[in-house]
Order: C-alpha cells, then structure tokens, then sequence
C-alpha cells in the first residue's frame, strides 16, 4: 500500500502544487508520517486552516504541500480551504481513489466510471498496460476506447480492435470478446459500431456483425441495399488488404460465401459488374469461366479480354489464379493474330503474314 500511495502522490505532484488527502476512516497516518517525498512539505490540518492558507498562498507561493487531515471534510460552509482544495490535486485512499491517482485522472470524473469496468483494473497487468498509453486530456470515450484495446492486444484504434475480434473470430476463439463483456465493455463496443458503421442488431455478435459487413459490402458492389454505412466498406477495404489481418479476411469470406449463397447471386449477373469486386474467391472464379466461355466462343474482343485481366491483377484473389487469367489472356491475342493472319494460297504456299 505504501508503495502505491507513494507513486499515487507523485504522479499528482507532477500535475499540482498542493495534494489534499483525506483519510477519511482514519487508516493511514502510520503511512502519512513515514512517507518522505523530495521537494513536498507536510502539513496536518488540525483547526489551522487559515494559517495554512496564508503560508502556501502568501509564504511559500512555489512550494509544493501535502495538506493531510484524518477525518472526514469539513461541511463546505466550514471549510476554509475550499476554494483551494477545489483548485488542487485530491488524492483518495479507497482502491478506486488510488488507481485513479496512479493514472492522475479525475476522481469526480472517472470515478463512476472505473466503477463501472472494475474487472478491467483488478488486473495488474492491464492496469499498467494502461498507464503507459493514458494521457490527461482523455475522454470517457477515448479512455474506454484504450480498455478495449488493451483486452483486445490492439491499438488504441477502433479499426484496429475490430480486426483483432475479427481474427480471434476466425480462428473460432472467443477470449477477446469474452474479456469485454466481463470488463462490461461490450455496451460501448456496439454503440461505436452502430455510431461508425450502421451495425444494429437485437442481439449483436461479432460473427452477426462479420456476416452483414459481408453481405452489406457485396450489396453495395452490384447496386443492392446495403444495411450498413458505407464506411463499413472502407473498413473492410482496408482489413482485406491489411498484411496483418488478410488471413482472417481470407477464412471468414471462404465461410460465409456459402452462409450468403454468394455463388447463386453471381449466376444472375454479368461479369463485367463484378469487374471491381475481390470480397470472395467466387467472383474470380465466376470471371474466369464467362471469360473462357466468351474466349472459346469467340464472342469478346481481344481488348476487352486484356482490360478484364488487367483489372484483376491487383486485387486479392489474383495470383491465387494468375495462371488462369494469363492463359485467357494469351489466348484471347492467340486468337486475334489467327483472325488477322493472311492463310490465302499463292504461288503455291500459304501466306502466313497478317495483314498491318
């Protein structure tokens, strides 16, 4: 406890001149006396309040003080140091009044609101996860913000925890999203997913979420009605080609092709609508037999054939069938040097030069 008081101290020392700590139930002037910080004056308040307030007002104006009474405060008509107190730094001897200290946050502020996620602070761990990334000008959002991203392993980027769930979810683990709920974090994660991306849900999941983000996006490509922003396009733009995170993409959209019968949905477009789209394999493949079939039939012109390929080579399925789309491609300009060649007879040979 001694330790934690000292580092609670010093880190509101580092923003405040004065510390007023009350010990309310009379717990630890043993730790008050004893405890020896450098440049920082001790004083009791006993009924010498007005004092007090001249010496480090008027007297000593750059001195920093601890201003320590055992008791509870005084009502606020009798306390002479009020307006003091209410300008200085306030240090709480109950666990929630320490942490916060530690952290060097608000007890008034975030004292409900450390309450409210108690489990997340009970981990040692956690705990200093977070006082290496807190900073004094955070919010209650920006701080819930950097709760879920220390118990998801992420950055303190709501994208960035988002695909951290989305991979645990692919590899069909459950520890992350587990860890919010029990931090009672989870309200907040559904809010800013609604807030940001349209995902609503009477009974929301990752795996729901994932699904529709799917489905939206795919919607969204082939002019139907997406129930999510298009923000969630963007977002699962960036996740595909994310190098970190393109597995997880790769496994879900592999899932849930079949889950959206995304191959029937295909069959009743042309591929020429799908050019642009990479979300799932399907669509390549789809691409890949229109085009052979148009290629075999002599129906497409050569530089339609190059322009599709071309267009599919930076996409995400692409060299997973490179040699697929080369092959069309050498075929389809095989073809136009046939069609252009000369094989006319003359003079006894063929002409075998195409025309210019």
């Amino acid at each position: 406890m001694s330790d934690n008081i000292t580092l609670a101290l010093q880190r509101l020392f580092d923003k405040h001149r004065i510390i007023f700590w009350t010990d309310a139930n009379r717990e630890l002037r043993e730790q008050y006396q004893a405890l020896e910080l450098p440049d920082v004056e001790k004083i009791e308040l006993q009924n010498n309040e007005y004092a007090v307030k001249y010496r480090i007002l008027r007297e000593q104006p750059q001195t920093k003080f601890l201003l320590y009474r055992e008791g509870p405060d005084p009502a606020l008509l009798d306390n002479w140091l009020l307006d003091v107190q209410k300008a200085s730094g306030i240090f709480r001897t109950d666990q929630v009044g320490i942490w916060l200290s530690e952290l060097g946050l608000s007890h008034v502020e975030f004292k409900d609101l450390v309450e409210q996620h108690i489990e997340f602070f009970k981990s040692g761990k956690r705990f200093e996860s977070l006082k290496q990334i807190i900073q004094s000008d955070d919010t209650h959002t920006t701080l819930r913000l950097k709760l879920m991203a220390i118990c998801t392993g992420s950055d303190p980027l709501f994208d960035n925890i988002l695909e951290n769930l989305l991979q645990e979810l692919a590899s069909k683990r459950d520890e992350k999203i587990n860890l919010l709920a029990k931090c009672q974090l989870l309200p907040e994660f559904w809010t800013r997913l609604e807030r940001e991306f349209g995902y609503r849900s009477d009974e929301p999941s990752i795996r729901d979420f994932a699904l529709e983000l799917f489905r939206a996006s795919f919607a969204m490509g082939t002019n139907g009605q997406p129930h999510l922003k298009p923000d969630a396009l963007v977002f699962l733009k960036r996740w595909k080609d994310s190098t970190r995170f393109s597995t997880s993409f790769r496994t879900l959209s592999d899932e849930y092709a079949s889950v959206l019968n995304i191959e029937a949905e295909l069959h009743k477009t042309d591929y020429k609508s799908v050019l642009g789209l990479d979300f799932f394999r399907l669509i390549d493949q789809k691409i890949i037999s229109d085009l052979v079939k148009a290629v075999a039939d002599r129906t497409i012109q050569t530089p339609e054939v190059i322009a599709a390929v071309s267009r599919r080579r930076d996409l995400f399925w692409y060299q997973e069938y490179e040699h697929l789309y080369e092959t069309i491609d050498s075929a389809a300009r095989f073809f136009q040097v046939l069609n252009e060649a000369d094989l006319t007879i003359t003079q006894g040979h063929i002409g075998t030069h195409a025309e210019p």
